[in-house]
């Protein structure tokens, strides 16, 4: 047997947990391996999701975890990769299945993991916008940051994030609704910044690759007294949007 195709089968069993293999004998000794992998992943699910490991309790994570990675073995060599399904799984996983709004928070959690190493970009040049003419405006597309995300929630998620923060002493009341959010990654860190349902429909516009005067039209379609001229002076200058350029007409 080949080298290569020995790891394979020396991979597959330690993944298939599989007490008939004779990749390694005596078999138990494949539970060293599997004991590492095990361990490995799971701390890299804590370090992905701490909110969730201080609402579930490090034990019952640990437990969750491990079905999991049952489920969902790491197919990467990055570890970085490993985690992407963990929202789907808490929201059919039956121990937990209750617990409506833990998927929702696992979903952001995964969402600032990878706005971590999303591509930086440079602030917008704003000589490009004052080479255009005024009857281009409207024919204008802004681009959004690479390392940001728009997500709207159904459950109060900065009153969780408090929470297990140990911010708020209080009862988080899951009733109280949700909020529009943009993520976005400033400098080393990611900033959460609550946006009104017209300034989340306009951003979210933007992002579908929608022209300025479309998305102006959504958010106006939400809040009549939307005022742009206020607005995107802001977003330009704390780099929500970076780059812009004039349709082909």
């Amino acid at each position: 047997m080949s080298l290569q195709n020995l790891q394979a089968e020396l991979a597959e069993a330690i993944l298939a947990n599989d007490p008939a293999t004779t990749i390694v004998l005596p078999v138990e000794h494949l539970r060293i391996y599997q004991n590492n992998i095990e361990s490995n992943l799971v701390k890299t699910l804590k370090n992905t999701y701490p909110l969730i490991t201080k609402l579930l309790g490090d034990d019952f994570f640990q437990t969750t975890a491990c079905h999991y990675i049952a489920y969902y073995p790491s197919r990467s060599g990055n570890l970085h990769d490993y985690g992407e399904y963990f929202s789907d799984f808490l929201a059919e996983h039956p121990p937990v299945k209750h617990l409506c709004y833990l998927a929702e928070v696992a979903l952001f959690e995964w969402s600032c993991h990878t706005l971590f190493v999303a591509a930086d970009h440079a602030a917008l040049d704003i000589a490009l916008l004052e080479k255009m003419l005024p009857e281009q405006y409207h024919q204008i597309h802004f681009i959004l940051h690479p390392a940001c995300r728009l997500m709207a929630f159904q459950y109060p998620i900065m009153d969780i994030i408090d929470l297990c923060k140990g911010e708020q002493n209080e009862t988080v009341h899951l009733d109280k609704g949700g909020i529009h959010l943009l993520i976005i990654r400033r400098e080393l860190e990611i900033a959460l910044a609550p946006l009104t349902a017209a300034e989340f429909a306009f951003l979210a516009a933007l992002q579908e690759d929608k022209s300025l005067s479309q998305a102006f039209e959504t958010a106006l379609s939400i809040e009549p007294d939307f005022k742009l001229e206020e607005k995107l002076p802001g977003w330009v200058q704390d780099k929500t949007l970076v780059d812009c350029y004039v349709e082909n007409t």
